[in-house]
């Protein structure tokens, strides 16, 4: 099943999760003609027919005149959380906050930003593992005074000239009430060696290994593949980046766990550069703690920009909610496994 759910003048990184109900909740922003921008807005979509037909959109929050933006949602018992960004439309003058649902995602709550972290940030994929929680980010050291400016001048979070990005976790072990954050990230650069911009957004995904370690993914841009980082540790400490040879063309890629201990990714392998690359969507399957790849499943093969898909697997069948040239968000249900 491909089922068209919305189409606009923008359309960004839509989320798919299975409600406390058995309904389907899809987050995902939209408005605007590109991302960033000051009219974006994050919306709120509902299937009570596992993913055949759509509600119309609702905001998630309320309406105050500042961009918003979304990067992860939780499903924790009965409780589902979606990490927002707010700011000036070009990423400067940020706040953030966890707003949260106890009824599957018709009412919402602003329940504050996540601590220890400042700057800029975007939370990634919850790894749940009963009350432990692994929760990725991506975190770039701009001060507020800096933000302020760089607002005041209309320009971007990346002229600000930062040098690196940093990828970590946030590790709770009483089921998300508290947290510590990781002392050794793992590190990307912003510049090339001659010292030219070079911003990344490294969209850190997480999954366990048979030998007790957890391995992050990271996007790495205008290099062609993805990297990866190490932890033994539940993610306190991360090991120097490596290269992998998972082929990447500046996307967001999904780890996702298959229900019978292998490892899924869905992603778009592609090496050359750009987002006029992101395709073909496919779903690799590994049961050697990512050595190698047993299948490779093909998902959706189109000419066009298939951008930041997120989902999950549920009894061998993937729930995904894919960008489609950034317009359009589709639904994608497919066997498997």
């Amino acid at each position: 099943m491909i089922k068209l759910v919305q189409r606009d003048l923008l359309s960004c990184e839509a989320i798919v999760r299975r409600m406390p109900n058995g309904e389907l909740l899809m987050v995902g922003q939209c408005g605007d003609v590109t991302e960033p921008a000051p009219k974006n807005r994050v919306y709120v979509w509902h299937s009570l027919d596992d993913g055949k037909t759509w509600s119309p959109r609702t905001l998630i929050a309320p309406e105050d005149g500042r961009a918003v933006y979304q990067t992860e949602v939780s499903v924790i018992d009965n409780e589902i959380r979606v990490y927002l960004t707010f700011h000036s439309g070009k990423f400067c003058q940020n706040t953030h906050a966890v707003y949260v649902s106890r009824d599957n995602g018709y009412t919402w709550t602003d329940e504050g930003a996540l601590p220890h972290l400042d700057g800029f940030y975007f939370i990634r994929g919850l790894v749940r593992e009963g009350n432990k929680h692994i929760l990725p980010y991506q975190l770039y050291d701009i001060e507020k005074q800096t933000s302020e400016r760089l607002a005041s001048e209309n320009k971007y979070l990346w002229d600000a000239g930062l040098d690196v990005v940093r990828s970590g976790v946030l590790l709770s072990n009483d089921n998300g009430k508290t947290y510590v954050r990781s002392t050794q990230e793992a590190t990307l650069p912003l510049k090339d060696a001659e010292g030219k911009l070079k911003f990344v957004w490294s969209e850190p995904t997480i999954t366990r290994l048979s030998d007790g370690r957890l391995a992050m993914l990271l996007r790495f841009d205008y290099t062609g593949r993805l990297c990866v980082s190490y932890s033994s540790d539940d993610g306190m400490t991360w090991s120097k980046p490596e290269q992998t040879e998972i082929p990447n063309p500046t996307n967001k890629v999904k780890l996702m766990d298959t229900g019978d201990g292998r490892i899924a990714l869905i992603h778009t392998p592609n090496p050359k550069h750009g987002m006029s690359n992101r395709t073909p969507l496919e779903l690799w399957i590994s049961d050697d703690d990512m050595k190698t790849w047993s299948e490779k499943i093909s998902i959706w093969d189109l000419d066009g920009w298939i951008s930041y898909p997120d989902g999950f697997i549920e009894n061998g069948v993937l729930y995904l909610a894919v960008e489609f040239n950034r317009h359009d968000v589709y639904f994608i249900k497919q066997k498997v496994i």
